[in-house]
């Protein structure tokens, strides 16, 4: 079933349309900004999805969710960029969005701030596709599905690659959330892949029972699994759904290119 606003905005709403680029427009910028080599590139990527989205929202059916086929052309403009610039070397992009609560402590704001930027540190280093699948399902909130869609693989195939992605972050973090944990043991399972599997409903109750009894016990699995907990919560906190000026310009050129085709 296609959303009204999708149907008006299909139909030649100037309005709907505006206001249904301007609701994924946040979204597609992050994408691009984590996946793209620079800034410039990621505006890029972003301005061409969103005149994608404009001339050929006729041809969305409704089969998947809006997002998932939106983040299917982001992820293809991106793939075009690339391409083009194969030659250029990876530049850092911007920091994930700085994490406010106005509740917290000067401490508790700056370890926020300290884990935001490694956190963007660690996404910027991750292969690609761990980047990707991290993106979609961790910080844009997608469902297995549609991330699975997105990607143009399997769920099966989505989730083993998150669990590999996740526990790869987590690696990466590690100096920083888990510098004073103990050593595992040789008898302790993979809990950052267990709590994974947890997160997207594949793990059995009896498993999921042993695997909170194991960490209620052990300090060094405890703290692994609280340590991909934060990082995953910073991923969530950092989409944030603002509208910069920049990205609210794009979306009225974007409007007034399918304006100027319509006439």
């Amino acid at each position: 079933m296609i959303d009204p606003l999708v149907e008006r905005a299909q139909s030649g709403d100037a309005k709907a349309l505006e206001q249904l680029l301007a609701s994924v427009a946040p979204a597609v910028q992050r994408f691009g900004r984590r996946m793209c080599g620079s800034p410039n590139d990621a505006d890029d990527v972003l301005q061409d999805t969103l005149l994608t989205i404009a001339m050929h929202l006729g041809e969305f059916q409704g089969s998947s969710s809006l997002l998932s086929w939106v983040f299917s052309l982001t992820r293809s403009a991106c793939a075009r960029r690339r391409r083009g610039l194969k030659n250029r070397p990876h530049a850092a992009v911007s920091e994930v969005g700085e994490l406010r609560d106005p509740s917290a402590s000067p401490e508790d704001r700056a370890s926020d701030r300290e884990l935001a930027e490694a956190l963007t540190r660690a996404l910027d280093r991750l292969p690609e596709e761990h980047r990707e699948v991290i993106i979609l399902r961790d910080m844009e909130g997608l469902s297995a599905a549609d991330a699975a869609g997105s990607l143009g693989i399997s769920v099966d195939a989505l989730k083993s690659r998150l669990h590999r992605a996740r526990e790869s972050l987590r690696a990466r973090l590690k100096p920083l959330l888990e510098a004073d944990a103990p050593a595992p043991s040789s008898g302790c399972p993979e809990i950052s892949t267990l709590w994974s599997k947890k997160l997207e409903g594949d793990l059995s109750q009896s498993d999921c029972s042993a695997m909170e009894a194991h960490m209620s016990s052990c300090a060094a699995c405890s703290v692994a699994c609280h340590a991909l907990k934060r990082a995953l919560v910073t991923c969530v906190r950092s989409a944030t759904p603002e509208i910069e000026p920049a990205v609210q310009a794009r979306v009225k050129a974007a409007v007034r290119a399918w304006s100027a085709q319509r006439h």
